[in-house]
């Protein structure tokens, strides 16, 4: 395994800095400007719609601040050193699940201090990887931002390794795998994240994602026949819809949950089952075992 961690916020830090004495639009501008640039060089080597999904990422999450504001908050970030952390956490994933064919590049980039999502659902971090080539981590230093720090970077590893090895490429608008040209559905998307929080929990002694504490019992189990019955499709916003929420008839993390219960179901069942093999298989096979009924999960 190979992945260089990137502190992708002293950039930002640095484009603070130069953006401090002008107007407070024209410093927003300067600094949106720069990240553009900066994110398109660094990820320059892949396919023109990932590159541009990386800049509208970075610089949605960028959100309006004031550059003093800003450099205040990254600078307490760098004190903190969250490049360390992402190391040891990379560690503690490459020992449970060694990939030494794995080269990846982890970007560390300034999160949205002004979103409560960011900073109170999700604990001040948030992640999402690109390929098995790129995984963008934004944090902002609020809370137990560390902890959720290294959920992320093992979680996200799990990404990196499953995406190694069922590469997708883009098609139609769509991912597509490249070895079976079909397409990315949303039970391979709900059963993938079932898998990386199932080896972040067996990696980090039963951490919990902060998105499992905005759960109850009984939403999972409503909505459950109504992603059954979707569980082929594979348009990449209705995906996001049903895995995220929608803030009106999908609750939020509604495909996180129910992927996690596919998965936790699969482990239960078939006892012994070890993170290489998990990560290894199809998201199909991952459901039969998990011999859930169509009609529900109990």
């Amino acid at each position: 395994m190979h992945i260089s961690v990137i502190p992708s916020y002293r950039v930002m830090l640095h484009l603070a800095r130069r953006a401090s004495g002008l107007d407070y639009a024209e410093a927003l501008d300067s600094m949106e400007n720069g990240m553009r640039d900066y994110v398109r060089s660094q990820l320059a080597q892949m396919h023109s719609s990932l590159v541009e999904l990386g800049v509208r990422s970075v610089i949605g999450q960028l959100g309006d601040p004031e550059p003093e504001q800003l450099m205040k908050a990254l600078t307490e970030l760098d004190d903190s050193r969250p490049q360390e952390v992402t190391r040891q956490a990379l560690e503690v994933a490459s020992r449970s699940l060694p990939r030494p064919d794995l080269s990846a590049r982890m970007f560390i980039f300034p999160g949205d201090g002004e979103s409560a999502v960011l900073v109170n659902q999700l604990g001040g971090v948030l992640a999402f990887s690109l390929g098995a080539s790129a995984t963008l981590l934004f944090v902002w230093p609020r809370g137990d931002w560390e902890s959720n720090l290294r959920y992320n970077v093992v979680h996200e590893y799990a990404h990196l390794v499953r995406n190694l090895l069922f590469p997708r490429g883009i098609a139609g608008g769509r991912l597509v795998y490249m070895k079976t040209q079909q397409p990315e559905t949303l039970l391979d998307a709900m059963v993938a994240e079932g898998i990386s929080d199932c080896f972040a929990q067996e990696c980090l002694n039963g951490a919990r994602p902060r998105w499992m504490d905005t759960q109850d019992e009984v939403e999972p189990r409503r909505m459950w026949p109504r992603l059954h019955r979707r569980f082929g499709i594979s348009d990449p916003t209705e995906i996001r819809r049903f895995l995220f929420g929608d803030g009106d008839r999908v609750p939020a993390w509604t495909g996180y949950t129910l992927g996690y219960m596919i998965v936790r179901r699969f482990l239960d069942n078939n006892p012994g089952t070890t993170m290489m093999r998990l990560v290894s298989m199809p998201a199909s096979d991952v459901y039969d075992g998990s011999r859930i009924e169509t009609n529900g999960l109990d």
